[in-house]
Parts: structure tokens; sequence; C-alpha cells
């Protein structure tokens, strides 16, 4: 063999060697994995969840969190950004929401609402924070099997199983790439991570929410007297055509009067109950109701799939405010003097829907 081809077997078998002994096996991987996600300082990724559902929409979430031992709850503050629209901030007392497409911002009174906690649990519990994944590897941990070695996005990996759901770590890094859930019949859940980075430089005005020009600003946890026995705010709002229609344009008439949105259980269980109200007292009250889907095409879909034929108007942030709208649906009757007779929350039925129907009885 001639020297220079000698010298170039030698290196290349000395780089094959080094290769394999860099290579990681796969419990060596999820081992890693694992140390990585409990043993963090910050950390910082993106999650896209789809749903073999079609009929369940797709999401991008972006988190950034960081450990703070002395906070009481979390031990961690955290940013989460849902679809570019809705943002989430949390930093020791100071918890905030602040949805674009409502133009509002929502802060949490922490002194007075025991809630606090609860509402935190909920914003870092759903299944495309690593932090769920962490929890999820940690008590599975004997369970984990490893399936096949895989290819994801460009990445080598290890593919593992456990009970309803397949993960796919980097084989080099260790890092998440995807995990499945499968909730049988229905469909699977595929979340794939992005722009993963553990222990950067995280400064904590991240989680401090900005003030906004033209946005309403709420606090919630406060208690406040029940809409009733007082004047109805005045609002101008447009219907799905785009018409603006203004409670002044009712003046001196009854109005039964209900805010919902599309995506509500309780709005869609309750709407036969407003068809009802449409039918059996609609020669004396307006049926009027005003939607908050911010979306006006699933909005028009959804009059269209329900065959509702009252009045529909599109909700804003001010009307939101005005009516203390906290949970959908949110319902009030209003009588000829524009004063609220009657307000409650939740599906109408039972008690309440007995209730509700007393008073559209008696409104005068």
């Amino acid at each position: 063999m001639k020297p220079y081809l000698l010298v170039l077997s030698v290196i290349f078998n000395l780089m094959s060697c080094a290769e394999s002994g860099n290579k990681l096996s796969s419990d060596e991987v999820l081992a890693k994995a694992t140390k990585q996600l409990n043993n963090w300082e910050t950390i910082s990724f993106t999650a896209e969840t789809t749903n073999s559902d079609k009929k369940k929409p797709s999401t991008s979430t972006v988190y950034k969190l960081k450990k703070v031992n002395y906070e009481p709850h979390l031990k961690l503050f955290f940013f989460k950004e849902m679809n570019q629209q809705v943002s989430i901030y949390y930093k020791l007392t100071s918890l905030a929401v602040v949805e674009d497409l409502k133009k509002k911002i929502t802060t949490f009174d922490y002194g007075n609402d025991r809630s606090i906690p609860k509402y935190l649990e909920a914003y870092m519990g759903d299944d495309d924070n690593l932090l769920t994944t962490a929890k999820l590897i940690n008590q599975n941990i004997n369970e984990i099997t490893f399936v096949e070695q895989s290819t994801f996005k460009g990445h080598k990996a290890y593919v593992y199983k456990f009970k309803n759901y397949k993960l796919w770590l980097d084989s080099k890094t260790a890092i998440p790439l995807k995990l499945e859930i499968d909730n049988g019949k229905s469909g699977k859940k595929e979340i794939v991570y992005s722009d993963l980075a553990y222990n950067e430089p995280m400064d904590e005005d991240v989680f401090t929410h900005p003030e906004k020009d033209g946005y309403v600003s709420a606090v919630f946890g406060i208690k406040k007297e029940p809409m009733l026995n007082l004047k109805a705010p005045e609002w101008s709002l447009s219907d799905v055509d785009g018409k603006t229609v203004s409670l002044k344009d009712f003046k001196g008439t009854p109005i039964f009067l209900e805010a919902w949105v599309s995506s509500c259980s309780h709005c869609m269980e309750s709407l036969p109950k407003i068809k009802q109200i449409e039918s059996q007292f609609g020669n004396k009250v307006k049926v009027i109701t005003v939607n908050f889907d911010y979306d006006l095409v699933e909005t028009k879909e959804t009059i269209k799939a329900k065959n509702i034929n009252y009045l529909v108007l599109q909700g804003d942030v001010h009307f939101d405010q005005n009516y203390d709208i906290q949970s959908y649906p949110s319902y009030f009757v209003i009588d000829s003097n524009g004063t609220i007779i009657f307000s409650e929350r939740g599906t109408i039925a039972g008690n309440k829907e007995k209730a509700l129907f007393e008073a559209l009885e008696k409104v005068k």
C-alpha cells in the first residue's frame, strides 16, 4: 500500500473509532435527557401541537422559564405565548394575561384571590410543556422502552414508548424532538419541540408584562357586586354582516342579552334554551347575543351549523369589561327602562333556568 493511502486509512480508522466511542446508547440518551430536564436553571423552547382530529386547532406555544427557589408556588417564573395572540407573564406576586386580539390586559389580584396557585398550575400543566414531559418521564422511568432508531427533521433520534406516549430524543444531544400522545378514540396529538435552550442568561424583565397603548386593563379576583338593579351599560357593536347595532336602538323594549363563544360547551348546551326564549318571549323581549370568538368565520360557521336565527353581535373588550364577563355563557334580562333585573352565568339549566324564565315572564 502506498504511504499516503496508509496514512489516510489510519486517520479514517481513528475517526471511526472516535465516532463509535462518542455514540451514546439508548439508555444513556434517556438518562441524559432526564438529567437535563430535571436540572436546569433556565429553559426556553417552542412547542408546535397538532391533532389528528382536525376540528381541534393547532397551536404554537413559546415557553421561557427560570427557576427561583424563593417563589412560593411553582419555584419558578414563566412566560408563555400562545399563537402570538395571548401571552402570560408570572413573576412572584404578579400574574398577567395579555390578549392582543381583544386588546386586553388582565392582572390577577394576588392579595385577595386564593385561587392564584390553581391558575398557575393550570397555565403550566399543558401537554406541550416540557415540564409536563419531564414529570411523565420521572413517573414512568421503569416502564419506558426503546423502540427504534429513527430520523426526525434531519436529526438522528431514538424513539421510546411508555403507556400511550412515544418520545423522540436526539441521539447525540438527548434533546426532546417530539412527543406523540395516543388518546384512543379522541385521536392522536403530536407535539414538536424546537429552539430548546438550557441555562442561557434570562433577564427577569422577560416575566413582566409590558404596558400597551389602547389596551383595556382589568383585574381578575376582585369580587364585584352583581350586575343587578342598575342601568345597563351602553354598547355599540357590529353584527356578523358588519352593520352597527347599539343598545339605544332598542329603547323601550325588554331585552334578553347573552355573551357566548363557539368553543364553550356550556354555551352550546344552553343554545336550545335561547331558541326557546326567542320562540316563547319573542313577541315582547328582544333576544340579542354577543359572541366573543374574535373570529368572524368561526362565528358564522356556528350560526349556520346551529341554525341560529336571532341577533348575533361581535363582542369587544369594552362590553367584556362593562358587563364583567368572567365566564361563558353570561346572560342578563334588561327591562324597558334599561335596567338589569336579572343576571347569571353558566349553563341555562336547573334552578338557573327556572329563575331566568321567571324573570322573562315578569319583565316589562
